[in-house]
């Protein structure tokens, strides 16, 4: 996001409980269980996810704040689960573009969940049994980078998103 002041961070619902550091609205917007389910009945959501590995707590994007956004012009950066994107894709098909960031092996990315140390032994059995769908899924998204390593990553995203934003458009581009 560094090298695009035009791209926002999209804010996601949640109903897990806010961190002391975290703003309403900047970092979440937080709801109680209720009303995260309510807007799921109405359809106010355009992906969502219960999220086990915790406390079974609801994330999601909120349509209107899509909507909101792209009616003001603005460039919005969502990072969702495969599934998410696969939805986003689906609501906004010519206006989306989706990456997979993937690891270069199934063996690579236990190592780094592990040596992240935020997760138990049983949060990291379950995301890795979701994997094979994962990697299945991910080749419908526009575009796969394989995470070798983040700095290549790093660059290989930024030509996608300035290939997208500048040069489809005719415009110039950065170096």
């Amino acid at each position: 996001m560094k090298h695009f002041e035009e791209i926002e961070f999209s804010v996601s619902l949640t109903t897990r409980p806010r961190r002391d550091y975290e703003v309403e609205g900047k970092h979440y917007f937080f709801v109680d269980k209720a009303e995260f389910e309510r807007r799921i009945a109405a359809g106010d959501l355009i992906e969502w996810e219960q999220v086990f590995s915790g406390n079974g707590h609801y994330y999601g994007t909120l349509r209107s704040y899509i909507d909101d956004a792209m009616a003001a012009g603005k460039v919005l950066l969502l990072d969702v689960d495969i599934k998410g994107g696969l939805n986003v894709q689906r609501a906004y098909p010519e206006e989306s573009v989706s990456l997979f960031v993937q690891p270069p092996s199934v063996d690579e990315l236990k190592r780094r969940l592990i040596a992240r140390g935020t997760d138990s032994a049983e949060q990291i059995a379950i995301r890795m049994a979701r994997i094979p769908e994962e990697m299945a899924l991910g080749k419908q998204f526009d575009h796969q980078i394989i995470n070798d390593d983040l700095e290549t990553a790093v660059h290989q995203v930024v030509d996608i998103v300035e290939q997208e934003l500048y040069v489809s458009k005719g415009e110039h581009t950065w170096d």
